[in-house]
């Protein structure tokens, strides 16, 4: 599998807009089926900062997505209600959870993704 993680930080007047911003962007993509996970976080420690991770079977899912309609929509959303802190594709090696890589601590991180 191949992830997209991207950071992104708000301001307190933008928080709760881009928090719902994410979560529907996220429903849609798994309703649409274009993508195997997805998911939002926001820091505990640092209110107003999120983490969005979006998985796919291949890299060439992961490519037809940075070219969609979509994806976009999640830059534009991101630039009106935040800034984009950080842009990585994670490859699983050798496993068949999102969360059982994590665990085993089998990341690889790789640069970011083109037009980020």
């Amino acid at each position: 599998m191949i992830g997209l993680e991207l950071a992104v930080r708000s301001d307190a007047a933008h928080r709760l807009e881009l928090s719902q911003t994410l979560q529907n962007l996220c429903r849609a993509q798994l309703d649409q089926g274009n993508s195997a996970e997805c998911r939002g976080f926001e820091d505990l420690t640092r209110p107003e900062s999120f983490l969005w991770l979006q998985w796919w079977r291949s890299e060439r899912h992961l490519e037809a997505h940075l070219r969609s309609v979509e994806f976009r929509t999640l830059l534009g959303a991101i630039k009106v209600l935040g800034t984009l802190e950080s842009a990585r594709i994670v490859e699983l090696q050798d496993s068949t959870s999102v969360m059982g890589a994590f665990l085993t601590d089998r990341v690889e991180i790789t640069e970011s993704p083109p037009g980020i």
